[in-house]
């Protein structure tokens, strides 16, 4: 980390990022310091100059009058490459180091969507966050916020509005229903909260087969002491097949995908390639190839692994897929992936952390490039009002069935097929996405 008031221009220094790599350089690391101009114009300008030289796609950074931008975050949207680029974002430096070092973010705590049939509903209630102190829960209907009907702020797009600012304190009411219930107006008001990550690990047994199944929502500093403990049970409860739930898990820190690969299998060679980050043609010298951990327990002894997907699988999520795919047989259940191949470092500037898409990410076959997502082995839903983990619940449903039959419930929907139409989404941007509830 550099020194305050100065700033590495031209390394990936200060933090671990969303889908990145811990580079703990310096600025004595033949780098670049310079005093930090923390005016609009000082901001802008270093923001420019960081996107023509790190940017995986510096050379389409179109030149701008940089003086025109009210803000960083303006002149971003303008930097990008609209056409591969739906990531890079700026956020406060504060923000991001409580969510991915401690595991705190504040907020309400819940994810929402819209079900098959038109319904909003809660699709995950962090635990310790307001909304699980306030008792709601998966599944629960949502039919105002803030007494405006659901349909009239999704017809004019105003979650924003709704949802209001992320200020500690802040409060908004729902209009929820709860099956057998009489419909309840919940106010809930924003507050810093402890993500848990790793979510109702459990043991199932499947015919001959004992399965062992967990959510996993982020790959952040914390997950890594979770998923040690999760896996140290699967080990004592002799799960020999594993079902990961991923369909909610929008990426995180590479070092914890790392580690929960190493977890899940380890090679019989010493030191075998796991993934390679490929920065741009101007830093192939950042460039690294990353090896499977080797651990004091043993993996958990898989020939395949299935992984539960949806669109809200991506970055990190994904490089998990496809880093195991040459040594495990890898299938998924679900929807397809989100599609994001590649990476950000991360930039410390007068409070603020810069991350532009900075790198690729291939696999040990130097595959990646999966902009349009993995395509789910077999095809299922997302059933909001049946628990995570319950063995009903179609998602997982379908990973059993797999697992004890090797098939797919129905055959998969072949080309000219009509798919049912996805749900409607909901979209989030920045660090908001990595987070993955409100």
């Amino acid at each position: 980390m550099v020194a305050s008031k100065l700033v590495a221009v031209l390394s990936p220094c200060a933090l671990a990022l969303a889908v990145a790599v811990t580079t703990g350089c310096t600025p004595s690391e033949g780098t670049v310091a310079q005093a930090a101009d923390c005016s609009t114009a000082g901001q802008n300008e270093f923001l420019f100059n960081l996107m023509k030289d790190v940017y995986l796609w510096y050379d389409g950074v179109p030149d701008l009058d940089l003086q025109s931008y009210p803000s960083p975050e303006a002149l971003l949207e303008d930097l990008v490459d609209k056409g591969r680029d739906r990531w890079s974002y700026i956020t406060p430096k504060s923000d991001y180091e409580a969510y991915f070092r401690e595991g705190q973010t504040l907020g309400l705590g819940f994810r929402w969507s819209f079900d098959q049939e038109g319904s909003l509903r809660f699709a995950l209630v962090h635990p310790a966050s307001p909304a699980g102190a306030a008792g709601l829960r998966r599944g629960d209907r949502v039919l105002a916020v803030n007494d405006i009907d659901v349909e009239e702020i999704a017809r004019d797009d105003r979650w924003a509005e709704v949802t209001g600012p992320d200020e500690e304190g802040h409060e908004i009411s729902l209009t929820v229903e709860r099956p057998g219930e009489e419909v309840a107006t919940v106010a809930v008001r924003k507050a810093w909260y402890a993500v848990t990550t790793v979510l109702n690990p459990r043991v199932l047994q499947v015919g001959s087969s004992t399965v062992g199944y967990l959510m996993l929502t982020t790959f952040i500093e914390p997950s890594a002491g979770e998923l040690d403990r999760a896996f140290a049970a699967f080990r004592e409860g002799q799960v020999n097949e594993l079902v990961l739930d991923l369909r909610y898990n929008g990426g995180g820190r590479l070092d914890v995908e790392r580690h929960l690969a190493s977890l899940i299998h380890q090679p019989a060679t010493a030191g075998a390639l796991l993934d390679i980050t490929a920065h741009n043609d101007r830093h192939g010298d950042w460039d690294k190839r990353a090896s499977f951990e080797e651990l004091d327990a043993p993996a958990l002894p898989l020939s395949r692994l299935v992984v539960i997907t949806s669109g809200g699988t991506a970055s990190a999520s994904e490089t998990l897929i496809n880093s195991l795919r040459p040594y495990i047989d890898v299938k998924l259940v679900g929807s397809t992936t989100h599609g994001k191949p590649v990476g950000m470092h991360g930039w410390d500037y007068c409070d603020k952390l810069i991350n532009p898409i900075s790198f690729r990410v291939l696999n040990a076959r130097e595959e990646g490039d999966y902009y349009d997502g993995f395509t789910p082995d077999c095809p299922a839903g997302d059933t909001l009002n049946a628990e995570l983990g319950d063995p009903d619940e179609t998602a997982l449903a379908e990973a059993l069935h797999l697992l004890e039959r090797g098939e797919c419930s129905s055959q998969p929907v072949g080309a000219g097929e009509r798919r049912p139409a996805p749900p409607r989404e909901i979209r989030w941007d920045g660090l908001r996405r990595e987070i993955g509830a409100l």
